[in-house]
């Protein structure tokens, strides 16, 4: 019995820490949202290998403040479609620390459709996930960034597009997969990638 209480008291006292961080982390994500912004997406993973839990976030113009409220927020000329993704290390302290952001590494959202399907996040990795349909195919574009430690960075370690016919096929082995790696486009940092990537089939290296 003492040993059950004991326990009890235990997964009591992780909750009760578990919802005081996720408050702190409310409070702290929402000061690295720009004005006229809103929270999209959250994502949690150890992002730096460091044993510590990181959020990536993606976020958007708020269009509900209306134009005129946007027209005095936003800096003049900016571009309403794009989505920022913005990364968040957390500190040892517990705080987080905005070190990268890049405003086209998620597709503009343009018309009713949108090819954004989310980030996996992985220890030391994530990957960000589109996916294209037409009346042809539907093809997912997946980039995997990679934790460089002596870099301190985030580098794009593959490009991949994996396309289906929308009619469906009798061949097992039906499905058009094609990659990029380092060595067909070199080192890039995540602040510098832009999506979506050339997709000639003759830079594809195959």
């Amino acid at each position: 019995m003492k040993y059950l209480l004991l326990s009890l008291c235990a997964i009591l006292l992780s909750f009760s820490a578990a919802a005081q961080l996720s408050d702190k982390d409310a409070a702290a994500i929402s000061s690295f949202i720009p004005k006229g912004y809103k929270l999209l997406k959250e994502y949690s993973a150890d992002l730096n290998l460091d044993s510590l839990p990181d959020k990536i976030i993606v976020v958007g113009v708020d269009k509900s403040l209306g134009d005129s409220l946007l027209h005095i927020l936003l800096p003049s000329g900016t571009n309403l479609q794009k989505r920022p993704v913005v990364i968040l290390l957390r500190q040892s302290d517990g705080s987080l620390k905005r070190v990268t952001r890049n405003d086209q590494a998620v597709a503009q959202l343009l018309g009713s459709t949108d090819p954004f399907a989310g980030i996996k996040c992985r220890s030391g990795s994530f990957t960000i996930e589109h996916v294209n349909t037409d009346a042809i195919q539907t093809c997912t574009v997946e980039a995997r960034f990679e934790w460089n430690m002596k870099q301190s960075d985030w580098y794009l370690k593959s490009y991949s597009q994996s396309c289906i016919s929308v009619t469906p096929s009798t061949d097992p082995n039906a499905g058009d997969f094609k990659e990029k790696t380092p060595k067909n486009f070199g080192k890039i940092p995540f602040g510098k990638f832009k999506y979506p990537m050339s997709v000639e089939v003759d830079e594809w290296g195959q």
